[in-house]
Parts: structure tokens; sequence; C-alpha cells
């Protein structure tokens, strides 16, 4: 007869090995519940407690929600008032100041300040000079004004904030008895709603070719007496290169209207920005049977904007400058020991390009100039072939070489100093002298 195995060993391990597994998940269980905390708080990786008004899913490491946005996202000064003088137009059309005052700050404005905010745009007297709405006071620094079509200015004294937004921290307004005094009698008859629109479809037709980066569709919309060719190209550039758009609502402000002159406020945007940036126009005929002309467009606004946003704020290092002699230049840039023209250049020169082919009359210079590295007789070469360079790409691109004349300078005549006060290098300075001026009206 076999042996009789008794069963109480198995019985036993099996019992251990249940009760290991219990064990097992309840310590799991446990650690998942456990939020683990450093000296910093709880950990990033820890879910957040939920309710009814956020979630672990849209809540950033910060505790901010993903869809929160800056509301006063103004990191330059021109921003900034870039956007009170919208406002300043829409309280002077509306008689709404509330928008303006929100943006200023209602600890910023006293009730009397309000109040005589209030009268002027109700009295239609906050509309902006149309040739320069804003611009800084030189000498005083994050002062600005807005500068008013009776030639009353408001004075804004700006700061930055620990978190790099410009806000205004002081508004002076023009003398409230003389802001609101009764403005004698124009000579002149305004014009009709209807002239309004001829005006304005000049404009709109000039504004559209500009877009298409056509200035010589758009030259048919200007008095060729009073806008430079240097300015009508450097416009086209600009919108290039910003790659600017003309905002969806009300792009074209009528600032005044007279029977024989109009001024214009055009309003654009970059696709990465909301902020607009703008530029004034002004629209003149002889009489009411003659036709509507561009007589003057204002740039400086759209520089600035242009210059902050394309060139790393450089205020040099733009592509329209006024000429010493007078009149407009455009200007463009080479690297470093280097005559070649760069895909950015060759864009700017397809543009002058079109403008020149149309006009077999105009003369032009191209004036080539080089920094202060390299010998005297190094620089005067390098610098014709700069010159030289820009000739052959007109050239090549249907311009007569009949219409143009180089000059070369070498490293004189800098548009800046190639070196700091202390006489150390000055890179920045010697990327501006790195060029060629195209002079297109002489």
């Amino acid at each position: 007869m076999g042996k009789t195995h008794s069963k109480t060993p198995l019985i036993f391990f099996i019992t251990v090995i249940i009760l290991m597994t219990i064990a097992t998940l309840l310590l799991v269980n446990k650690c998942a519940t456990h939020t683990p905390t450093t000296d910093d708080g709880p950990s990033s990786t820890s879910p957040h407690p939920t309710n009814n008004d956020s979630d672990d899913i849209t809540l950033t490491p910060e505790g901010n929600h993903v869809d929160d946005k800056n509301t006063n996202p103004y990191g330059s000064p021109t921003d900034l008032i870039g956007h009170i003088s919208e406002l300043a137009i829409q309280a002077n059309d509306t008689g709404d100041i509330n928008p303006l005052v929100a943006l200023l700050g209602q600890g910023t404005l006293t009730p009397t300040q309000t109040k005589q905010l209030r009268e002027l745009a109700v009295a239609s007297r906050m509309k902006l000079d149309p040739t320069t709405p804003f611009s800084s006071i030189q000498g005083l620094n994050n002062r600005w004004s807005l500068n008013l079509a009776n030639r009353n200015r408001i004075f804004l004294d700006l700061t930055k904030a620990a978190d790099g937004r410009w806000l205004v921290n002081r508004i002076t307004l023009p003398n409230h008895q003389g802001s609101l005094t009764k403005q004698p009698k124009k000579t002149t008859d305004p014009a009709t709603s209807d002239e309004e629109k001829k005006a304005a479809a000049i404009v709109q037709s000039f504004l559209a070719s500009i877009m298409q980066l056509d200035p010589a569709s758009a030259r048919q919309y200007i008095d060729p007496t009073k806008i430079s060719y240097a300015k009508l190209a450097g416009l086209c550039i600009l919108f290039e290169e910003g790659k600017y758009q003309f905002i969806e609502k009300k792009a074209l402000r009528n600032m005044f209207l007279r029977n024989t002159s109009a001024g214009w406020i055009a309003r654009i945007k970059t696709p990465d920005t909301d902020q607009p940036a703008m530029f004034a126009i002004n629209t003149k005929r002889q009489d009411a049977q003659s036709a509507w002309k561009i007589t003057e467009i204002n740039l400086n606004q759209l520089l600035t904007d242009y210059v902050n946003r394309v060139s790393g704020g450089d205020i040099h290092y733009k592509p329209l400058i006024k000429n010493p002699k007078g009149g407009d230049a455009l200007v463009i840039y080479f690297d470093l020991n280097s005559n070649q023209l760069t895909i950015r250049t060759q864009r700017q020169l397809i543009i002058v390009a079109k403008l020149l082919k149309t006009d077999a009359q105009r003369k032009l210079t191209i004036s080539g100039y080089t920094d202060a590295l390299g010998s005297d007789a190094y620089n005067l070469v390098l610098s014709e072939k700069r010159a030289r360079q820009v000739m052959l790409f007109l050239s090549k691109n249907g311009v007569n070489p009949a219409q143009m004349n180089i000059a070369s300078f070498g490293e004189a005549q800098p548009r800046v100093p190639n070196t700091s006060a202390d006489g150390s290098d000055a890179p920045e300075g010697r990327r501006v002298n790195r060029r060629a001026e195209i002079l297109l009206d002489f």
C-alpha cells in the first residue's frame, strides 16, 4: 500500500500567495492616490483637484488656463500708443469714451479729466492730426503725445510694468477752456458724401496696388510732383517684408474732408498680431471738376512698427531713408565683405524694377558704400562692385542701363559711426553702412 500525503502544506502555500497578491494590490492603490510633494509644492505630474471651473487637461504648470490671453499685450510704447489713437478716433466718431477710458486706466484719469475727454468726444474735437496722429517727445523718456487736428496735444507719460507691458502712468490734457472754444467758420465748403466716396475710391485703388506690390499701377493715383518714386517703391517693400495686411473693419478712416482736400488713416496689421499699425495719406484736387490725387504719405509710424517687427528695433536698418540732398532714397544692405545680393535685396529690387520699367525717362543713381574694416583702396573697389551688382540685377529685370548711373564712396559717408564712443567696434553700425543707396528722383 502506498503512503498517504498530507494536503496541509499545499493549502498553506496557496493561502500565502493569495494574501501577498491582496497586499500588493492595496499598496499599489495607496501609491496611486498619494500626491508626492517637493519643497516647491505639489509635483507637476500629480493630477489637479477637479471642480466645475477647471480641469487638469486645460491648466498649465503655472495653474493658468491654456485659453487665457493677455488682455493688455503692449510690448512696446508704439503698440500702446497706436491702440490709444485707434480708440481716440473711435471716441471722436461715436462720442463714446468708455473703451478709451478703460485702456488709459480709471486710476490714471481724474474725474475732471474724464469729463473733459467726454466733452471733447461729444463735440467731435478729438480728431487726430492726419499727418502725425501721435509722436514721441524728444528729450523726455517715455513721453508721447496724441496730436489733435486743432493743434492741441494730449500728453501721455508711459511706464513699463514688471511683466514687460507698457502702461499709461500720467495724462496731461490740453487747456480745458482753450480746447473747447468755438472754432472760426471754415472758408472752404465741405465736400459732399458723393465726393467723399470718389476720394476714398482713389485711396482704396492706390492701396490695392500697394498690396499687390505693384508700384507701377499705384503711380497713376499720385501727384508725381509731391510723392517720390522712392517712397512709392519703399511702401511696397515695407508691405512685402512686414507681411502687412489691411484690417478687416474700417481699414481706411477719413480724418477730414473739404472741397479740395481730404485726409485718411490706413490701418494695417501683421498675421502674428492684432495690434494695428497705421500711416497717413492726404489727397487733393484743384477744384470740384478735377480728379483726386494723393499728395502726401506719412510713413513715420509705419517705419517705427516695421523696425520693431522686422529689424530688431534698429531704427537705422530700414529700406527707406531721407537723402541728405533732398527727397527719399532706397537702401539695400550687404553682408560683410560681400557684393552679392541676398534673397531679401533681390525681392526689393524686383519691386524697384517694376516701377522703373514704366518710366523710361526716369534716371537713377546707385551709390555703393562699405563699413570701415579694410583698407581705403579695398573698400573703394568693394563699394563700386556693390553699386554695379545692383545695376546689373535691375538691368536683367528690364530696366534700361541708360537710365542708371553708379557711384562708389568706399567707407566715406557712413550713415552711423562704425565705432562706439569709447573707440570700440560697433557691429550694428557697420551693418548699416554696408549698403547701396538708390536715388530715384534727382
